[in-house]
């Protein structure tokens, strides 16, 4: 566990954890501390023999395949179909080596379940794993992470906002005294164009995943559940993906610019990423144009006027694949054509997602991805997001998401899942 906690599986088929202390190792006992997911688990029918582990990729939680007791299961069925089971523990809640954070504030008690010192190395070990995450190096993998905030919700709400908040306002200004509840939104807009993306990314994750859900589940009569804080976390998505989109047509034009210098001063182009949507997007720009976005858009954005058809591929002429009907730009994620046939977006391109090729799919945001970006964007930081000068259209492009920045998924055309398509 990045040099702080091993874990082991010793010859006598048993799962360990392991602490250095001083020169010698200290065995520490692992034991989950949800007693929602302890109490829920079955584990009469296991043995003690352990195939093996492997640490979550937020370290939270460990998942140890045990073997089962032949003796206890049914002979004629369960022993031939049953061989072993993953039990997964939740570690994050007691001491694996990481100092503790006392600044976390646990100013009463919480939860009937969990103690406050269990919350307190709950806290210590999301913010970090947290902090790990703002590394453009480590893919974002956080769902025990996000897992583990989830059922935080569900026994202390009243916790899981203050470590939230917390962590916010270190993440958009290193400090924790500058942003809060009762700030201006237009504030917190202030700060985003100096966050980097990898940490926009993680903030819509945890706004969406975990934030603006606790409240929709526990009511506008739950602890903490006020139309007010409500209102504080929905805002701060919606300011956080605007950032981004801005962010991305920015690098889409940029990335337009260099091609062009590139193909002006006899360069090859052969292996560079190639834009598209650029007309959808300067739509998108003339929609928010009055004071919405970024004066260094603005200003790039005229470049790509001075150019316009001029621009390999540059057409704002869009048409319904089902009916032929003209669409019109309206929405950066969703069209509507003459004839009421709803089509999505790329949340890339904001050109129109093929309806026969496999496309893109996002299961934290939802959002479909017909034409992939490169590497160079999600890890740039946000003070050269337009300069042109500094991109690097020559790496590869990668399925992430744009506003999540996790693994997205191939979904494939209903028609083509369907056993008997019409």
């Amino acid at each position: 566990m990045d040099g702080y906690c091993l874990f082991s599986c010793s010859q006598d088929n048993s799962a360990r954890c392991w602490i250095s202390h001083e020169n010698h190792l200290e065995e520490i006992f692992m034991h989950s501390n949800f007693p929602e997911l302890r109490e829920s688990a079955d584990l009469s029918e296991l043995s003690d023999r352990c195939y093996g582990l492997t640490l979550a990729p937020g370290e939270q939680m460990i998942a140890v395949v045990r073997s089962l007791d032949l003796n206890l299961l049914n002979q004629m069925y369960q022993v031939r179909t049953q061989k072993a089971v993953v039990e997964f523990i939740w570690i994050g809640g007691q001491f694996v080596g990481i100092p503790l954070d006392r600044s976390i504030d646990i100013c009463s008690s919480q939860s009937t379940d969990l103690s406050s010192s269990n919350l307190m190395w709950w806290g210590s070990n999301i913010l970090w794993s947290l902090k790990k995450y703002e590394n453009v190096e480590k893919r974002l993998v956080i769902w025990d992470v996000v897992a583990v905030l989830q059922e935080l919700k569900k026994s202390a709400p009243a916790f899981l906002e203050t470590l939230v908040h917390s962590w916010v306002s270190v993440l958009l200004s290193g400090d924790p005294q500058c942003v809060s509840i009762d700030a201006p939104s237009r504030s917190m807009h202030d700060m985003m164009p100096y966050v980097s993306t990898r940490k926009l990314h993680l903030l819509n994750i945890m706004c969406r995943k975990v934030m603006v859900s606790i409240h929709t589940h526990h009511g506008p009569g739950a602890e903490n559940g006020n139309e007010e804080t409500t209102d504080f976390w929905s805002t701060l998505l919606v300011r956080s993906e605007t950032e981004l989109r801005e962010r991305l047509v920015g690098f889409t034009f940029a990335a337009v610019l260099k091609r062009t210098a590139y193909l002006f001063n006899g360069t090859s182009t052969e292996n560079c990423w190639f834009p598209v949507g650029v007309a959808q997007m300067d739509s998108w720009v003339t929609m928010n144009y009055d004071g919405q976005v970024h004066d260094q858009l603005q200003s790039i954005r005229s470049k790509i006027k001075d150019l316009g058809s001029r621009i390999d591929g540059y057409s704002d002429v869009e048409s319904c694949p089902y009916c032929s009907s003209p669409v019109h730009f309206e929405s950066p994620d969703v069209a509507i054509c003459g004839e009421r046939h709803t089509l999505p977006r790329c949340r890339a391109s904001m050109i129109l997602c093929s309806v026969v090729q496999p496309l893109w799919h996002c299961v934290c945001c939802g959002g479909t991805v017909n034409k992939l970006l490169p590497e160079s964007f999600f890890t740039m930081q946000a003070s050269t997001m337009h300069d042109e000068g500094s991109l690097d259209l020559s790496a590869a492009s990668v399925p992430l998401c744009p506003f999540c920045g996790i693994l997205l998924q191939r979904s494939m055309p209903a028609f083509l899942l369907s056993t008997s398509p019409a």
